[in-house]
């Protein structure tokens, strides 16, 4: 089948068309969009899945980020082929978000509707990789967080994921002006906190960040690695916080944590898997192991997220007391209101 052959809609790239800053050159055709695609803008737009495993994969696409949005790209056929064939999560449909930064950014908030895996390249044609940002060390990841927590619905959800990619940190308040201009409908003023929380609970407990890490300099707010990582586990927890080693690691790196966190593989199973897996999952390329080296670094990575899933307890949910968004008027308002004193 090779990565994604007949199954998805394009196959992997194959290693031979990669370039010395490890995109290849299929992608940089391929990702020409210099606009946002309306099917992707949230403006009231409600998503429902109906799923059993509904996953949610939102990365990150602004410069900082370098060229690992590409290589996503790139990689996506053998990700989602591989999950089908190593049998990683029976009929899961998965939505496909892309975060920027709301002040800077033209096309900051893009999500997918949930559909097939298969299915999935339909819309990640349609995705702008801007790769803006705002240079201030934090982006967006909130309201993308927020839009998941609150105005999608999963009724049928057994076992949810979240994935997040990024290298930056989260503005730590969100402004009922931002989402509603973003969003349409009625909301109120609420901490990034608060949607974390709440989407933990929602996604029953697996709601995760891959870490790339940050290597710009100290930013004038404070930001550097050590305190976007410190800043990431105080919402999440240390144990879903997962420290991607090199950008080329992030195939193996993100299907690890699908395997694990579904139960259907242990970490000892899962490196096994890498060691039968091809290096280039394109089709019609001679056969290369994967290497001693990536296996290791992945092995690394997870070694925390491994003991997590082993011992985590299984998570209940409760009842919410207040509903934070209303019921979208039939004509949204035009008018922005901006609060008097704004934390970016």
């Amino acid at each position: 089948m090779g990565g994604g052959g007949s199954y998805y809609d394009r196959d992997v790239t194959s290693n031979v068309y990669r370039g010395s800053n490890g995109v290849t050159s299929v992608a940089e055709t391929a990702l020409q969009q210099s606009y946002m695609d309306p099917a992707l803008s949230p403006m009231n737009r409600r998503l429902v899945c109906n799923a059993g495993n509904p996953l949610v994969y939102d990365f990150d696409e602004t410069g900082s980020m370098g060229i690992l949005p590409k290589i996503i790209w790139d990689k996506w056929p053998g990700i989602v082929g591989q999950i089908v064939a190593r049998k990683y999560l029976p009929d899961p449909m998965m939505s496909v978000a892309a975060t920027g930064d709301i002040r800077s950014d033209v096309s900051p908030l893009q999500m997918a509707d949930f559909a097939a895996l298969r299915n999935l390249d339909r819309w990640f044609k349609r995705i702008h990789f801007e790769g803006n940002g705002g240079g201030q060390g934090s982006e967006s990841y909130a309201l993308t967080a927020y839009y998941y927590a609150y105005l999608v619905k999963m009724p049928k959800a057994v076992k949810p994921i979240y994935l997040i990619t990024g290298d930056e940190a989260f503005v730590p308040d969100l402004y009922a002006s931002d989402l509603r201009d973003h969003f349409g409908g009625e909301h109120k003023n609420i901490s990034a906190r608060e949607v974390f929380t709440d989407l933990i609970e929602k996604f029953k407990g697996n709601v995760f960040l891959i870490h790339r890490r940050y290597t710009g300099a100290t930013t004038r707010e404070g930001w550097n690695n050590t305190s976007i990582v410190g800043q990431w586990t105080e919402v999440l927890g240390s144990e879903r916080i997962i420290i991607l080693p090199e950008d080329l690691a992030i195939g193996d790196l993100t299907l690890g944590v699908y395997a694990l966190v579904s139960g259907a593989r242990t970490l000892e199973q899962y490196l096994e898997d890498m060691r039968t897996r091809p290096l280039d999952l394109a089709e019609g390329v001679e056969y290369k192991p994967q290497s001693e080296k990536r296996i290791k670094q992945i092995g690394t990575a997870l070694k925390d997220l491994d003991e997590w899933v082993r011992n985590r307890k299984p998570t209940r949910s409760k009842a919410k007391s207040t509903a934070r968004v209303k019921e979208l008027p039939n004509e949204t308002s035009s008018s922005k209101k901006k609060p008097s004193t704004l934390k970016i």
